[in-house]
């Protein structure tokens, strides 16, 4: 007698695919007649059926966890407002592709690489409940899926997930404590010099004139003086030499404003989203670049904004600093994570590397759902400004944070720090022990105290202090803020803790860059950053999710 069960446990703890076939026997002895004996339940397995080697995964790999787990995970009712109800349904399950995209992730592999994986790597049908003869799919499948995913606003739907599995597991405590901090993030595209970038910039705008109107861009680049077919080479010319050097660059320049200048005169042209972007970007690359007079003529600018764009190919990475000796180019990665003993990552964000940590923490706060917000987060000393600790207070949020001390521009002077400040008082007092008073809140609420030349000018710290006669202090609306921070790090035992929990977030961020290979970003512009950054995320959050399906399991 036969019948179908939808699941049968293995030996090896995983569930076989629901394909599988249960069935009992009645087998009549030699004895008397009549006594049956019956065989227990029983599978029965297909010759290409990929959990024949589920034995030989290890129980606590991604792969058994997706095998066993995966639709606790994500299921193909989470993509449902990716599709339209009527006009047909995916022939690959979206739950499938995303399961593929975090093995991909996982393995560092590229969309080709990960499609090989599919079509021959036993761990990998298993955890896809494939059989061992599926032949995969075309690698432009993960593309056309990532683009589904961002333009319906579904990118960070796996991450969101996980984190509603950690809590569903009693991983993630409400209204409970987290950590703050950033990382480089790598842009893919390589930065350009000048003559790079504003050729690039140029042959940008030609093709986005040619995705309109074939014949103005043939127009365009009859009145253009060099070649831009291929921008990355260099116009005939001495380029060793420096004045022939900046001659060529001003001709390049004369380019780019003779060509923006006649798209612009085409006002319906102009106004393309493809031409409007191009022309947008060409106007900043060339106006970062040079010093256009009223008659066009370029100058090239010297020094370079430090916030320019880098280049023509993806115009959002800027470099960045993570200390003031180490430089790169590209995006910071915001991360905030649980403090208990098994981590999470709870929120994510991508921003131009050019951005200062403290601006993503209230970001960071404001994407989590209510009931998983923050009563205080915990940080370095980027956070314990008082812009930031104003941001959170209007949220309900405490920082615990080193006080963001602040110093004169020359390091040379003594600090504001070693002044002693009364907000009650309304007094500034000097090292000496000199006092003066504060004046009226300007429109900003900020306070400036001012000690009179008299006092300075005999003072022994005069050349340390007010090398210029008298000094000023200026107080910041945030003071009384910055003044509770640091009263409250002088608490028994608070410094030490803020020290050692912090450190927490650096192991979830080192497996995020140095394990799943978000240190560099695989695509251009800051949302798809994000997106790379959101599924990483959720490998890192699956070791203590993990671990405590495991234990549920036991």
């Amino acid at each position: 007698m036969l019948e179908t069960a939808e699941k049968v446990r293995h030996p090896s703890g995983l569930f076989r695919p629901s394909r599988s076939v249960a069935f009992s026997l009645q087998i009549a002895t030699f004895g008397e007649v009549g006594q049956v004996l019956t065989v227990a339940d029983r599978a029965q397995q297909g010759f290409f059926d990929a959990s024949i080697c589920a034995s030989i995964v290890p129980e606590e790999s991604i792969y058994a966890l997706l095998a066993e787990h995966g639709e606790r995970l994500v299921s193909d009712e989470d993509f449902a407002e990716c599709y339209a109800e009527r006009a047909g349904r995916p022939s690959i399950p979206p739950s499938l592709l995303s399961k593929v995209l975090l093995l991909a992730y996982r393995e560092r592999l590229s969309d080709e690489r990960a499609m090989d994986a599919v079509r021959f790597d036993l761990r990998w049908k298993l955890a896809l409940d494939l059989p061992l003869d599926h032949p995969g799919f075309h690698s432009t499948t993960l593309v056309r899926f990532r683009a589904r995913l961002l333009l319906h606003g579904k990118e960070r739907l796996v991450f969101e997930r996980s984190l509603s599995l950690a809590k569903e597991l009693g991983l993630i405590e409400e209204s409970a404590e987290q950590i703050v901090d950033s990382t480089p993030m790598l842009g893919a595209a390589a930065t350009q010099e000048t003559v790079g970038i504003v050729r690039s910039g140029l042959r940008k705008l030609i093709d986005a004139v040619r995705s309109v109107d074939g014949g103005a861009a043939g127009r365009l680049e009859e009145g253009l003086q060099f070649d831009y077919s291929k921008p990355r080479e260099k116009p005939d010319g001495d380029w060793s030499d420096r004045e022939s050097r900046h001659a060529l660059l001003r001709e390049i320049a004369a380019d780019a404003e003779r060509a923006l200048r006649a798209v612009e005169r085409e006002a319906e042209l102009a106004d393309e989203e493809t031409v409007r972007d191009a022309r947008e970007l060409l106007r900043e690359i060339v106006g970062q670049e040079f010093t256009v007079d009223e008659e066009g003529v370029p100058t090239l600018r010297r020094p370079k904004d430090p916030g320019r764009v880098l280049t023509a190919h993806d115009p959002e990475i800027r470099h960045g600093r993570k200390t003031p000796a180490k430089r790169f180019a590209g995006f910071k990665l915001h991360a905030a994570a649980t403090t208990g003993d098994q981590p999470l990552l709870t929120a994510l964000s991508v921003t131009p590397g050019s951005d200062h940590d403290s601006q993503q923490a209230a970001p960071l706060v404001d994407q989590q759902p209510e009931e998983r917000r923050p009563k205080r987060v915990l940080g370095d000393t980027a956070y314990g400004g008082g812009p930031v600790r104003e941001e959170l207070a209007e949220r309900e949020v405490e920082v615990l944070a080193p006080v963001h001390a602040t110093s004169p521009r020359d390091g040379k002077r003594i600090p504001k720090g070693e002044f002693e400040i009364d907000l009650e008082a309304g007094t500034v007092t000097c090292p000496q022990g000199e006092e003066t008073r504060m004046q009226r809140p300007d429109p900003k609420g900020e306070r400036l105290a001012r000690f009179s030349r008299k006092a300075c000018e005999p003072c022994p710290l005069r050349q340390r202090c007010a090398p210029g006669g008298q000094r000023a202090i200026r107080i910041t609306r945030q003071e009384e803020l910055r003044q509770r921070g640091a009263e409250a790090l002088r608490e028994p035992g608070l410094a030490d803790y803020l020290r050692k929990t912090r450190m927490r977030i650096e192991r979830l961020l080192g497996l995020l860059v140095h394990r799943y290979g978000a240190r560099k970003s695989r695509y251009l512009g800051t949302k798809k950053a994000a997106f790379q950054a959101a599924w990483t995320a959720v490998l890192v959050n699956l070791h203590p999710i993990g671990a405590a399906l495991r234990a549920e399991g036991s």
